[in-house]
């Protein structure tokens, strides 16, 4: 009898530790997704949707701009994205991912890339380039941004 309740104690313990073992990132998928979801904020950009890409942002997501304070959640993201169009009203951005980087816990995520755009400045003649970091974090399994910097490698006019 004792025999027969050590097997099944054994195949209970098996299926425990089944069920608590987590499924391997695949971590290709999830690099793809980043890209997607990069492409999919460069549409939003493109047509000036503010709460769209306001949206992309975790709670507490953080973005940094030159010449800006950071600005942290999606309400202050939202008013800094309207205060940046009101600036460049005619503004066509660009941009294309260099590298992701996955966490192995597949919950993480790192994109970088470089930006241009032309059509910058309330005339709208004004071009700039520059690079981006991207950092996005699962929450409840959808991507969200939890941090993005972007700064401009376009070398300083000190003529003016």
């Amino acid at each position: 009898m004792s025999r027969f309740v050590s097997i099944i104690i054994f195949f209970l313990l098996a299926a425990c530790v089944q069920q608590t073992e987590k499924k391997p990132v695949d971590l290709k998928s999830e690099e793809q997704a980043i890209r997607s979801l990069s492409m999919k904020w460069l549409e939003l950009d493109k047509a000036h949707d503010v709460a769209g890409q306001a949206a992309l942002y975790a709670d507490d997501g953080v973005t940094i701009r030159e010449n800006e304070e950071p600005a942290v959640g999606p309400t202050a993201i939202q008013n800094l994205i309207i205060r940046f169009y009101e600036q460049n009203p005619k503004v066509i951005p660009n941009w294309g991912t260099d590298r992701v980087e996955i966490a192995v816990s597949g919950d993480l995520a790192v994109e970088y890339g470089s930006w241009s755009g032309t059509d910058f400045g309330p005339t709208g003649t004004e071009e700039d380039h520059g690079k981006y970091i991207t950092v996005y974090r699962k929450v409840n399994g959808i991507w969200k941004v939890a941090s993005d910097i972007s700064l401009s490698t376009k070398p300083e006019d000190i003529s003016k």
